[in-house]
């Protein structure tokens, strides 16, 4: 019990010194259970303990599905990298850049796919995935800031969805929840997960 205590202790330190926890100086209604504190600049800031809680939740509803049946989604440029890095461990389909029109409605389009679950990194940003996922009833996972609209999403992640390091550390995390879940993360396999490897390799 104390060793998941100190390891749990130990995921809130670096969420947070990677702002995880910073949102917005708006705050949707659906966000406000979400919410720690306002910050003296007006910044709303996340509870950490329930991104980490949501984050279990969003790991155990993965691992229901097979991989190549989860779409992972970031036209964010800081969620790229860590959506090609999290799809490379957990075997997901990664969609990144840009979402292609009709990808999981239109089936005479050649890039159509029927993913059974569709994580989105920003549901701003996202918004063609999770419009589309809704018309094809597709279950939707979105990390979401303080000023994010809940619609068309079945789990909420409250969490920093813009962050340059804030979303390589959620999809690090989420990684290696996903990989526990499905009984795959040894000690040897954990050890070669590293945040560094989710982060953007360059930005302009």
């Amino acid at each position: 019990m104390e060793s998941t205590q100190s390891a749990e202790a130990e995921i809130i330190e670096l969420f947070v010194k990677n702002a995880v926890h910073v949102g917005s100086k708006v705050k949707v209604r659906h966000a406000e259970k979400f919410i720690f504190k306002l910050r003296q600049d007006g910044v709303y800031l996340i509870d950490v303990k329930k991104t980490i809680e949501r984050l279990n939740i969003a790991a155990k509803f993965i691992s229901l599905f097979p991989p190549e049946k989860v779409a992972v989604v970031s036209t964010h440029v800081y969620g790229v990298r860590a959506v090609q890095r999290f799809c490379e461990l957990t075997g997901c389909i990664p969609i990144v850049q840009k979402i292609r029109s009709g990808m999981f409605t239109n089936r005479v389009l050649k890039y159509y796919m029927e993913p059974q679950l569709v994580l989105v990194s920003d549901p701003r940003y996202d918004a063609q995935a999770i419009e589309e996922a809704a018309i094809a009833r597709i279950p939707v996972i979105a990390f979401c800031s303080t000023d994010n609209m809940l619609s068309n999403i079945d789990l909420a992640v409250p969490i920093n969805n813009r962050g340059k390091s804030s979303l390589p550390y959620a999809f690090w995390y989420l990684a290696k929840r996903v990989l526990m879940e499905r009984g795959l993360l040894t000690p040897e396999k954990e050890a070669e997960i590293l945040p560094e490897s989710f982060m953007p390799t360059s930005v302009a």
